[in-house]
């Protein structure tokens, strides 16, 4: 496949999206997480998890380029997380309790704004690991620019030579309508006169005149014959 048109992914937009969240959560949840595995809730068990799934991600996008490579794997993809986000969403108050607490802040609202973004980047790390073609180059971008160009022109001239077609045909028509068949020959022998006249048609070439011939008895003279 051609290295122009070839699919590829954004796998670097997807490992930093992901990286961010992982990094995120472990910053955000640091109290908890010290506290150990038993006092855990549940909501922690399960980000955790996901954060491994999110972490083999990466480590995939970094080894393949095409990301989530064909049909089935991007279904896959967006299917994790649909469940990620049916998780985040059930444990909503859970998670942004416990962002509030990890950035220590008295501004409710900055616990909410940080589960809707972590959400935001799943999804974009999701988009992000796509293939797709890339966009075209400036030179194929111009090129294709004129390939249409010229297939526009094509169907304008063709439609304008029908159309001059259709003319002449009612014309014919007309005139054959109007005119007996006497004048009609006369008419089209003296349009395909002009029509050759127009066409440059060589004229026939004038005979040039025949030299002279020499007077006999001058040559002979010449020659010492005859007085």
């Amino acid at each position: 496949m051609n290295n122009s048109t070839a699919l590829r992914a954004k796998c670097d937009t997807t490992v930093v999206c992901f990286l961010l969240i992982i990094l995120g959560q472990g910053w955000l949840l640091r109290n908890v997480l010290l506290a150990g595995p038993a006092a855990w809730p549940l909501a922690v068990i399960g980000e955790m998890l996901f954060c491994v799934v999110l972490l083999a991600a990466v480590v995939w996008c970094w080894t393949h380029p095409l990301g989530w490579t064909n049909q089935k794997g991007c279904a896959a993809a967006f299917a994790v997380f649909a469940v990620y986000a049916a998780f985040t969403l059930v444990n909503y108050s859970t998670f942004a309790q416990m962002y509030l607490a990890g950035i220590q802040t008295e501004y409710p609202s900055w616990g909410k704004a940080l589960v809707a973004l972590k959400l935001l980047l799943a999804i974009m790390g999701i988009v992000a690991g796509i293939p797709v073609a890339p966009p075209p180059s400036g030179r194929e971008y111009a090129d294709k620019m004129r390939q249409v160009y010229y297939r526009q022109e094509a169907e304008q001239a063709k439609a304008n030579a029908k159309g001059a077609k259709q003319d002449l045909d009612s014309i014919m028509a007309k005139l054959k309508e109007n005119l007996s068949p006497e004048e009609m020959n006369a008419l089209m022998s003296e349009l395909r006169a002009e029509a050759a006249q127009s066409a440059g048609a060589p004229a026939p070439a004038e005979q040039e005149p025949a030299p002279e011939r020499e007077d006999l008895t001058e040559t002979w003279r010449g020659w010492g014959g005859g007085v």
